[in-house]
């Protein structure tokens, strides 16, 4: 295929914390390239998923955007970095009402950037969870204020809406040279993926606070016998006192994490995995 019949396609997906990026990302990509958490702002990085399939690559960024700062909303550097780049912008919303309405300090932004973008849409997430005579008011309130050009209706739990979406979406992408060679999923390499999938299953079974800027180190991965991979990892901790949190009584909460994360690992490497997590504390200064 020559450059001339490549199609390409750069998507920010944007939203109020935990409305469900990461999981539209995975979704959108086909495979777990995005951490998922109930809890908010778990993602640190910008992180890049990649589709690309007979002429077109679709390239979707999901970024740590839109932070809560007091009652205010804080747009990161990142996310303004990679909105310069992008065709299409995906705001995402979902059942809860703090959700359904568009900060002032986005509208503001997006008023005077909104010209950068090919095109903006309006996706409504977990709609099995909404009244449908709500939906058209929720999508009609926040279109009186954004006036995106389209608007979709989606469960990603229930696969509702998304296959119009996702063809909408392919649609979009316009002649222009791939970014990516082919094959190419995710911008973080093996060991970090690996960090994420342990950094996930902490935010999973740890409830009490925890930074969520936890720094987890993959140190190295080394085959092992009946062709398995031995992982070992480290997790830098800040205080003494985050230790027996993660831990846990007797020990369960870290064989909780380890169990969950080595079966994602195992996943992904597609091979059996042993992963041996230590913990250790940051020297301050």
């Amino acid at each position: 295929m020559n450059d001339l019949q490549r199609k390409l396609l750069k998507a920010l997906i944007v939203g109020k914390p935990n409305v469900g990026k990461s999981t539209l990302l995975n979704f959108l990509v086909g495979e777990k390239v995005s951490i998922v958490s109930r809890k908010a702002q778990t993602t640190q990085r910008n992180t890049t998923g990649v589709i690309t399939k007979n002429d077109s690559q679709l390239i979707f960024f999901d970024t740590p955007g839109l932070n809560k700062v007091g009652k205010n909303i804080r747009i990161s550097e990142t996310f303004k970095t990679v909105a310069d780049n992008v065709d299409l912008l995906i705001y995402m919303i979902d059942d809860r009402k703090k959700n359904q309405s568009v900060d002032d300090q986005f509208s503001n932004w997006l008023a005077k950037n909104e010209r950068r973008f090919r095109k903006k849409i309006l996706v409504v997430n977990k709609v099995d969870c909404i009244e449908k005579i709500k939906l058209f008011e929720i999508a009609k309130k926040i279109n009186g204020d954004l006036n995106f050009d389209e608007t979709f209706f989606i469960s990603l739990i229930k696969k509702s809406g998304t296959e119009t979406f996702v063809n909408w979406v392919k649609s979009q992408a316009y002649s222009n040279e791939w970014v990516f060679q082919e094959g190419y999923k995710s911008n973080l390499g093996k060991k970090k993926f690996l960090s994420e999938l342990t950094r996930e299953k902490v935010f999973e079974y740890i409830h009490e606070e925890i930074p969520y800027n936890l720094d987890i180190k993959t140190d190295y991965i080394e085959p092992s016998g009946n062709k398995s991979q031995k992982v070992y990892q480290t997790v830098w901790l800040k205080k003494k006192s985050y230790k027996p949190i993660i831990l846990g009584r007797e020990g369960k909460s870290i064989k909780a994490i380890s169990i969950h994360a080595r079966q994602d690992m195992e996943k992904y490497l597609k091979t059996r995995v042993h992963l041996f997590i230590r913990l250790k504390i940051k020297k301050s200064g």
